[in-house]
């Protein structure tokens, strides 16, 4: 007993008629850097989260809320390690000007 095997061919109207998947691999990507940039606290990562949104915001839609908290997790990255530079400097500046008037050397 033999069994014969025919195969068809498929027409290449066919294969390009099948949806392709669609990624959000930059949506996603600012959404880790985000919330990266606020553990580290590193601010060119934070700026890098803002950048991959939006470019994941115009290129993915499927993504779209991932990259605006991606977006928004950049920002707060950003304006809160600027918050915490200020609040710095507005505790060291009055020590060092009480250090120049009274002679700390």
């Amino acid at each position: 007993m033999t069994t014969a095997t025919t195969q068809t061919a498929v027409p290449a109207e066919s294969l390009a008629a099948v949806p392709q998947a669609a990624t959000t691999v930059f949506s996603t990507t600012a959404l880790v850097l985000g919330i990266v940039g606020i553990v580290i606290g590193q601010g060119f990562v934070s700026i890098a989260a803002i950048v991959f949104g939006f470019i994941g915001r115009s290129k993915e839609p499927s993504g779209r809320l991932t990259a605006n908290w991606g977006i928004a997790l950049g920002f707060v990255g950003v304006f809160g390690g600027i918050l915490l530079a200020l609040i710095g400097v507005a505790a060291f500046v009055p020590l060092w000007i009480a250090g120049a008037l009274t002679g700390w050397y």
